[in-house]
């Protein structure tokens, strides 16, 4: 086999008669040349011929009429109950949709408890600690000092224009 043998779904499509006339005629002068897809071609070939060779076999049930039976059954009963129901099922039926609507807003009253917590720890960790009682020393508010670390260039990055960083400090 080489890299112009054609694949095996083109010898079997050739056995089953499903190639165009051009590339019939391809495949059939090149299996006439190549050994290997000569044999390959003869292997497909049999394959046929052996399913053709299978008794029909014959279903003794219709499993489409099956289908359709059951469909209808299950249908009919539902057009029958909704002709025969009375005003006080049907005035239900109309807020029955009603009910699912809360749930349609659940995705987004889980977003906006999220950004009211965000904001409320973030307010936490912002809030002064002063006592008049006792004089507190600066290290004692280490949350406000760890929030100064944070800077509107993340470190590493490149500042887009000189003034954005930071103070530009002349070297004196």
């Amino acid at each position: 086999m080489n890299s112009t043998c054609p694949p095996d779904e083109a010898l079997s499509a050739l056995v089953d008669d499903a190639l165009p006339a051009e590339a019939r005629a391809e495949v059939l002068t090149h299996s006439a040349r190549c050994p290997h897809c000569a044999a390959r071609l003869a292997e497909f070939r049999a394959l046929h011929d052996a399913f053709l060779a299978l008794p029909a076999v014959s279903l003794q049930v219709d499993f489409g009429a099956r289908v359709v039976e059951r469909l209808q059954a299950a249908a009919e009963p539902r057009v029958q109950a909704s002709r025969h129901r009375g005003w006080r099922a049907r005035l239900r039926s109309l807020f029955r949709p009603l009910t699912a609507f809360p749930l349609a807003l659940s995705p987004y009253a889980g977003a906006a408890a999220a950004l009211v917590m965000g904001v409320w720890l973030g307010g936490m960790l912002l809030q002064v600690v002063d006592s008049p009682s006792q004089p507190s020393p600066p290290s004692a508010n280490v949350t406000l000092a760890a929030m100064s670390l944070f800077d509107a260039v993340p470190p590493g990055n490149l500042c887009p224009r000189a003034d954005a960083c930071g103070p530009i400090r002349s070297a004196q």
